[in-house]
């Protein structure tokens, strides 16, 4: 019985350590993530895709880290001309995506790593005639995919609508106003941009 009771003991101090490792790996890992985002802030790239991808090592589960990493990627591309840098902040976008399918935050925050995407020449004023021919299509389904998933969700629809007047999609712009004048025409008075 003493034996019995002595395993039972050991096995319950083994799963709480195995418990505060796990949370202690968790919160490490969102620690280094936050260091990460204002290292990208600060323009530090290299820090910073140091930092997140330490935190993806970590905690390879956690979505936001790979949204993280697309827009280190972007930054990275854009302010030190890194080859590839589209393709491998849309991986990372796709694996943030797959990771936690379905969740409207997520979704949400992919929304601006899909314009950047979808813009030509970084430093030349965005519209329909700086669009990169290869991420354009992706992002314009994106953006479809979610009016059509949450066509009751007028927050939703203003924000694509939003990215989609910026990016010179009248047509799908168009679309969404009459979405959002359907949803709640307020919103068309409130948000100035949609004039």
């Amino acid at each position: 019985m003493k034996i019995y009771k002595l395993l039972l003991l050991t096995l319950v101090w083994s799963l709480a350590v195995c418990l505060l490792s796990i949370v202690n790996r968790i919160y490490s890992a969102d620690r280094i993530s936050v260091q990460a985002t204002e290292f990208l802030k600060e323009q530090e790239t290299e820090r910073a895709l140091v930092l997140v991808n330490k935190s993806i090592l970590l905690n390879p589960y956690e979505p936001s880290y790979y949204r993280t990493r697309a827009l280190v990627h972007m930054a990275s591309g854009i302010l030190e001309n890194t080859p590839g840098y589209k393709d491998n902040s849309y991986a990372d976008l796709q694996k943030s995506l797959e990771l936690n399918p379905d969740n409207l935050v997520t979704e949400r925050n992919a929304v601006p790593v899909f314009y950047f995407l979808a813009n030509g020449n970084p430093f030349s004023f965005p519209g329909a005639e700086n669009h990169d021919a290869n991420f354009i299509g992706k992002t314009r389904e994106y953006f479809q995919m979610l009016k059509s998933r949450y066509s009751q969700d007028a927050g939703v629809i203003s924000l694509v609508a939003e990215y989609e007047r910026k990016l010179g999609l009248t047509e799908e712009y168009e679309k969404s106003r009459e979405m959002i004048r359907m949803l709640r025409p307020d919103l068309l008075d409130w948000y100035g941009s949609f004039n």
